[in-house]
C-alpha cells in the first residue's frame, strides 16, 4: 500500500507539472492609461535606508506609498460599481473567482476597422461556450493592447469626447445575462471599459452588474494566450482573478492568471499516466497471485 501510494504521488506531479501560467496583468505605473475622470496612480517613495542591527550589521529597508482609483491599470469593476443591490468586492464568492474556465473571443480584425466597435452577439462562440461545465468568465480580445500604455492609442485621447475603443454592446449584454447568468461570472476585455468609448450611460455594465457578473478591465496578454491556443481555437481554460479584498469597494486592482496546458509535455504526461495504470494493473495481479498462494498453502496445511 506504501508502494502504492508514493507511485501514485509520483505520477500525479507527473500530470500536475504538464501546465504553463500566463500573467494577463498590465504592470502599474503612473504612466499608465487612465479612464477621464479617475484619480491616475500615484507612487511616492518614502524612505530608503541603510541602518543596522544590534550586532551592527547593515541591512537595507524599504517603504512606499501609493494613491490610485479603484479602476487603475488592470482591475475588477465589482458589480456594486453600477448597482446598488449588487455584490461589493468582498461580498464575490471565492468559488467565482479563482480555478473558474475562461474562454477568450477574438473580435480584433473587426475592431481595427472600427475604432468604437460594438460587439455584437453573432461575435460569440456559442457552441464552445456551451462546453463550459461550470463557472466560467468571457475574454473579449480586441488587439487594443498592443498599444499599451500610449494614452492616446491605446484609448483614443485623454478627454471624455476623445475616448474611442471597442467594448460590448448594450443588446450582447441583455443577451448574456438572460442566456448564460447561471454559469457566467465575469466579462473581461482588454481596453479601459467593457462599454464601447463612445458609450454616455454604460448600458452593459448596468446590465451585467444587475446579475452579479463582474467586469475585467484593461486584461494583459490575451494574444500570448491566442498564441498558445492557435491549434486549439475557442478552448476553455483554467482561470483565476485575484482582486484586492476592500470592504465596500467598488473595484478592484487585480491580478489576473491563465493556466494552459502545455501542449510540449502533452504526449509525456498521458504516457506517464498509462505507465501508472500498467504498474498498478501489475501490482494487483501480484497482490492477487500471492493471496492465493497462501490461501492454497493453508489448505494443504488443514
Amino acid at each position: 500500500m506504501q508502494l502504492f501510494c508514493r507511485l501514485f504521488i509520483f505520477f500525479h506531479i507527473q500530470l500536475a507539472i504538464g501546465l504553463i501560467s500566463i500573467d494577463l496583468t498590465h504592470t502599474i505605473k503612473s504612466s499608465n492609461p487612465v479612464f477621464h475622470g479617475l484619480t491616475p496612480f500615484n507612487f511616492t517613495e518614502i524612505r530608503t535606508i541603510w541602518t543596522q542591527d544590534d550586532s551592527k550589521t547593515y541591512y537595507f529597508k524599504a517603504k512606499n506609498t501609493f494613491i490610485t482609483d479603484e479602476h487603475f491599470g488592470t482591475h475588477m469593476d465589482a458589480p456594486y460599481h453600477g448597482s446598488n443591490t449588487s455584490w461589493t468586492i468582498e461580498q464575490i464568492p471565492f468559488e467565482r473567482l479563482v480555478s473558474i474556465q475562461a474562454l477568450i473571443v477574438d473580435v480584433s480584425k473587426k475592431s481595427a476597422r472600427n475604432a468604437n466597435y460594438p460587439i455584437e452577439i453573432e461575435d460569440l462562440n456559442e457552441q464552445a461556450m456551451k462546453q463550459a461545465t461550470g463557472y466560467f468568465v468571457l475574454l473579449f480580445y480586441t488587439g487594443k493592447s498592443k498599444f499599451w500604455p500610449n494614452q492616446k492609442d491605446f484609448a483614443g485621447g485623454h478627454t471624455r469626447e476623445e475616448l474611442a475603443f471597442p467594448g460590448l454592446s448594450p443588446q450582447l449584454a441583455s443577451y448574456l445575462t438572460k442566456r448564460y447568468s447561471e454559469k457566467l461570472v465575469g466579462v473581461g476585455i482588454d481596453t479601459l471599459s467593457i462599454d464601447p468609448g463612445s458609450s454616455k450611460h454604460f448600458q452593459a455594465h448596468r446590465t451585467l452588474f444587475k446579475k452579479n457578473i463582474y467586469v475585467l478591465e484593461n486584461v494583459a496578454a490575451l494574444d500570448l494566450v491566442l498564441e498558445h491556443l492557435k491549434n486549439q481555437s475557442h478552448t476553455f481554460f483554467a482561470f483565476d482573478v485575484l482582486p484586492m479584498k476592500i470592504m465596500g469597494g467598488t473595484g478592484a486592482p487585480c491580478r489576473l492568471v491563465a493556466r494552459l496546458e502545455d501542449t510540449r509535455r502533452t504526449g509525456g504526461k498521458w504516457f506517464g499516466f498509462l505507465i501508472f495504470c500498467l504498474v498498478v494493473l501489475t501490482i494487483g495481479i501480484a497482490l492477487k497471485a500471492v493471496c492465493d498462494l497462501k490461501d492454497n498453502s493453508m489448505k494443504n496445511l488443514n
